[in-house]
């Protein structure tokens, strides 16, 4: 019996102190995260925007201003396609944010603060390079854009198709007129109907709400701003010189000239100053 007692005692201390050591070791033990979760932490931070978080008012927005880009050393309405990449690939290493029209226009209108950084990227008449040459550029760093075309001449350059590709891309599709008339040498009818239609015409092709207008040759008069208050226009660009500032008209909005005079040093410049010098 006293035998039997012993073994039994045995067993269970032995079972007790097995107990015991295996709970100091479990808590010893480091609590780490699941796998699932670390991933999620690292795609958040990985997928987050340079200078995302960054957001002021800031004391104005260069608005840039190309035309074509191709082989016209000449002509300064025209930037060679080295160039343009150069310039582009500036902004993308520098950190500059474009924005969209929008995104300006709650700025202009409500000083609505921005990303660091902020840019605006115009291109004027919808020429065939805006999508064979400045397209791919712009969405190989991912760079939000806006076109203005004479909408009369769709089919000259660009086809419909290709408009639709370059929204698809990050390209807004603005008003640059129908027939890309010089406003304020028409009638107010006339100027009417040049708003009217281009307007018409984008929206039932490109399925929007045109909102944003370039002024052919800059020109415009008193009746042609009512024509586009009239019809629902809150953004529209100049070819005056400077950036856009919280408070300004949003429908005379300065523009920052880029062409091939403009080199890289004379690029930054515009960026940073908003008394750059004209070239």
């Amino acid at each position: 019996m006293n035998r039997n007692f012993r073994l039994v005692l045995c067993v269970v201390l032995i079972i007790v102190s097995f107990s015991i050591g295996a709970c100091s070791s479990i808590g010893k033990q480091p609590i780490t995260a699941p796998e699932s979760a670390k991933v999620q932490q690292v795609d958040t931070i990985k997928d987050k925007p340079a200078g995302a978080a960054l957001l002021a008012v800031p004391r104005g927005v260069p608005v840039l201003m190309y035309h074509s880009i191709g082989d016209e050393p000449d002509n300064d309405a025209v930037i060679s396609k080295e160039r343009f990449a150069e310039q582009m690939a500036f902004l993308y290493k520098q950190h500059y944010n474009p924005l969209t029209l929008d995104e300006l226009a709650s700025y202009i209108k409500e000083s609505q603060p921005l990303p660091a950084k902020p840019v605006v990227i115009t291109f004027d008449d919808g020429y065939r390079d805006t999508y064979e040459v400045a397209m791919p550029i712009l969405k190989q760093y991912g760079f939000r854009s806006i076109v203005f075309i004479p909408v009369g001449e769709v089919g000259t350059n660009l086809t419909w198709e290709q408009l639709k590709e370059m929204k698809t891309s990050g390209m807004q599709v603005g008003s640059h007129s129908y027939l890309h008339r010089e406003l304020a040498k028409l009638s107010q009818t006339e100027q009417a109907a040049e708003v009217a239609k281009s307007k018409e015409v984008l929206d039932r092709n490109l399925n929007q709400d045109t909102r944003w207008f370039c002024y052919p040759y800059g020109s415009y008069d008193a009746a042609t701003l009512q024509l586009l208050r009239d019809k629902g226009m809150t953004i529209a660009v100049t070819t005056n010189p400077g950036w856009a500032k919280a408070g300004d008209n949003p429908l005379l909005l300065n523009r920052v000239w880029i062409g091939n005079s403009v080199d890289l040093r004379h690029f930054e410049e515009r960026l940073s100053k908003e008394d750059y010098s004209i070239l």
